[in-house]
């Protein structure tokens, strides 16, 4: 290509570069308007408001006393059980509130220890069980569920034998926040070992009856 042409060529370049440079500030705000998020209120936004992170507390302590009953979940329990424990509820970090019913759901752990006794015999039992609570906008009452894991020091009693030492838990509870620093509230707890011991193990449904101081 000789010198005339190429010089011809850039120059046209440059100015279809000027050219557009120039036009920009004409579509330069209609593409700053595409591209302006979402509203508050507007059709698809999320119908909860997630909570800033907030450290690990302890809500509430307190003892339990429980009897066994007949299982939703199979086979009736072999022996009558009663449970004495102590419970602490920790709030973890996250949580949401629903925007119209303004229902607070947190992200807890429950943790116990106490005492499972039946057919004259006794051992230590201790659970961890993460739940979602769903609290009234007035925190008065408080709905939750979980599932989690637990430790039996003995786990034959008479003639039911629970497999072995290690228990999955469900739970769901309903309480009532009846005064500043008082709760008191019936839970419903299912042991068993999902099948892993194999048979002859069998687990026991508990209704709890729990009492707390609330901090």
């Amino acid at each position: 290509m000789s010198a005339i042409p190429r010089s011809l060529a850039c120059g046209l370049i440059l100015s279809f570069a000027l050219t557009i440079m120039a036009s920009a500030p004409t579509w330069a705000e209609p593409m700053t308007v595409l591209w302006v998020g979402p509203r508050g209120g507007v059709a698809g936004d999320s119908p909860f408001s997630e909570e800033q992170a907030k450290p690990i507390t302890l809500i509430r302590v307190g003892p339990r006393v429980g009897m066994s009953g007949k299982s939703p979940f199979g086979r009736n329990q072999k022996e009558d059980f009663q449970q004495y424990d102590v419970a602490a509820l920790f709030g973890l970090p996250w949580g949401w509130q629903e925007r119209s019913s303004r229902l607070k759901f947190d992200m807890t752990l429950l943790a116990s220890a106490g005492e499972l006794a039946a057919a004259g015999a006794t051992g230590f039992m201790a659970a961890l069980v993460p739940c979602l609570a769903v609290n009234s906008p007035n925190g008065a009452v408080t709905i939750d569920v979980g599932g989690g894991s637990a430790v039996f020091s003995n786990y034959k009693f008479g003639a039911q034998n629970f497999g072995g030492p290690v228990q999955f838990v469900f739970t769901a509870g309903i309480g009532l926040n009846l005064s500043p620093g008082s709760y008191a509230g019936y839970r419903f707890q299912h042991f068993s070992d999902a099948g892993i011991y194999g048979q002859p193990a069998l687990g026991v449904d508990m209704h709890i009856l729990e009492v707390s101081y609330r901090f």
